[in-house]
């Protein structure tokens, strides 16, 4: 069971190390952790998009042979997500 405590400065969130996989909660993380560095930074916001968008075109780069094609053909190794054409 996933818990939320909050305090007058801080919010403490509690996730069983059971219920998540790593990756998930590194994903659910990324933009809290992207938000907190501009906060703290003189970066302007079309700084900030530019480094989010360098960040999910490396993403892509790294991972985009997990996904299938349009066509439906597969582009990587089991296991890969795949889709079924309609």
């Amino acid at each position: 069971m996933i818990t939320v405590e909050s305090t007058e400065k801080e919010i403490h969130v509690t996730i069983p190390r059971g219920e998540m996989d790593p990756a998930q909660i590194e994903a659910i993380l990324r933009p809290f952790r992207f938000t907190s560095l501009v906060a703290g930074s003189a970066m302007s916001q079309r700084e900030a998009m530019r480094m989010a968008e360098e960040s999910k075109a490396d993403w892509w780069e790294r991972n985009q042979d997990r996904f299938a094609r349009a066509d439906g053909s597969r582009v990587c190794q089991a296991p890969c997500l795949t889709v079924q054409p309609s």
